[in-house]
């Protein structure tokens, strides 16, 4: 059956562990209206939606109808490793996943001149913009990233002078370049492992839903059960970045 917008409301409410009061002091809603909601007897109006999405951390489209089946929606864990961890994981994945294949990765990052993406220095960034060249061909991404995914729009550019000068009029300025080597695996048909030699960084793994069939909570929570399952160190999570960091080396 089909998850209901009031579900996804009492759902994510419940992760970030609000009671039904707390949430319409929030909204500065009566207490019947949450519950109202939350049994599907009514909807929130959008702007209520709008405001749920900022309390709740979340997208207000997912709200609205859900992320199954969604392609502008990232869930996701990065975790850091060490030299030996690295080795032994991808001997895991030759043996238990699929091999999709191995590739150089440059990806150039910028952010506008009027505001700083990256601020303080243990500050979670919430938004990334860069050009990602992957083999002839160059993508646009930009990422807005909530508690636990990410909203991400890719358009591929084919004329890479052109768009230089337009991010120089609209202000934009280059700040950092990750260079990667990388592995990709499809594991359980379901995850997409992603082992990363980063320049200057170090070895990381990526871990990405790629098939959704749960509410983006209950995605996240077996995302994070199938990295406990592959021996992975849950305490090294990173959730700032590639290029958070080789802005703090400059």
């Amino acid at each position: 059956m089909k998850m209901e917008i009031g579900t996804r409301i009492a759902n994510l409410r419940k992760n970030k562990k609000m009671t039904q009061q707390d949430l319409a002091s929030y909204l500065c809603v009566a207490d019947k209206t949450i519950s109202s909601w939350e049994l599907n007897r009514t909807e929130p109006c959008l702007e209520d939606i709008v405001k749920l999405s900022k309390v709740l951390d979340c997208n207000a489209s997912y709200l609205i109808y859900g992320d199954i089946k969604r392609k502008d929606i990232e869930t996701e864990i990065k975790i850091k490793l060490t030299k030996e961890e690295y080795q032994v994981l991808e001997k895991k994945m030759e043996k238990l996943a699929q091999f999709i294949k191995k590739s150089h990765q440059l990806d150039t990052y910028y952010e506008p001149a009027y505001r700083k993406f990256v601020k303080g220095k243990d500050e979670v960034i919430d938004e990334w913009l860069r050009i990602g060249k992957r083999g002839k061909r160059n993508i646009l991404t930009y990422k807005h990233w909530y508690d636990i995914h990410c909203d991400e729009y890719e358009v591929e550019i084919d004329n890479l002078e052109n768009m230089d000068k337009i991010f120089k009029i609209l202000g934009l300025e280059e700040i950092a370049t990750v260079d990667k080597i990388r592995t990709t695996y499809l594991y359980q048909d379901k995850y997409e492992i992603a082992l990363d030699y980063v320049e200057r960084l170090g070895y990381f793994v990526e871990i990405e839903v790629k098939e959704y069939t749960k509410s983006i909570m209950e995605e996240y929570d077996l995302l994070l059960h199938t990295a406990k399952d592959l021996g992975l160190n849950l305490n090294y999570i990173d959730r700032r970045g590639y290029p958070y960091y080789l802005i703090k080396m400059k």
